[in-house]
């Protein structure tokens, strides 16, 4: 009984062994078409989206354009923080405690106070961005590149202008730090 079952093993074996070896190769499927890519006609621009996109480059009004939203920027970013503030002025200010105020005039005083902030915010914010806007957009025209020196070299420019009733040292710092602002940001809208 054992020499059998060996010798069945055996054969089994080796008729699969030689099966395998003699059978013919599996047929490869058939290679799929290539698909054409579809190109769609090129169309030339209307007169009027020439006119339109020429508008749009014009230096005069990014700048406008920037110092508005800016503006607006302001306008929140003052509401923000005069938001911490209490009608006595700081977060840090402790009333006296002597003269009560009544709510109508607590509240005159707090919207007084966010009226002057909220303005005072969108007036350096609208400046700021109309400045930068403008800068760049002279620098790469002047440059005729699109790349990261375009935001520093108009970061540093409008950095000194806004400095500059500080004199020459503090136009240094502000070249400096605003065009080290605009380096991090440009590399950070870049690595997305």
């Amino acid at each position: 009984m054992g020499s059998t079952d060996e010798e069945r093993v055996a054969s089994s074996a080796t008729a699969s062994t030689s099966s395998a070896d003699t059978s013919p190769p599996a047929p490869s499927p058939p290679p799929a078409e290539k698909k054409k890519k579809k190109f769609d006609p090129i169309e030339m621009p209307t007169p009027d989206v020439m006119a339109a996109q020429e508008f749009m480059n014009n230096c005069f009004v990014k700048s406008a354009m920037s110092g508005a939203m800016g503006g607006v920027a302001g306008l929140a970013f003052g509401l923000f923080m005069s938001s911490f503030e209490n009608a006595h002025g700081g977060m840090d200010s402790i009333p006296d405690g002597t003269a009560q105020k009544s709510t109508r005039v607590v509240l005159k005083e707090m919207f007084t106070n966010m009226r002057t902030k909220s303005v005072s915010y969108a007036k350096g914010f609208a400046v700021m961005g109309a400045l930068f806007s403008f800068n760049e957009c002279v620098v790469e025209k002047w440059r005729a590149k699109h790349d990261a020196a375009n935001p520093v070299i108009a970061g540093c420019v409008t950095g000194a202008m806004m400095a500059h009733s500080g004199g020459p040292q503090a136009m240094c710092f502000g070249c400096a730090s605003f065009a080290a602002f605009s380096y991090v940001i440009e590399k950070y809208l870049n690595s997305e």
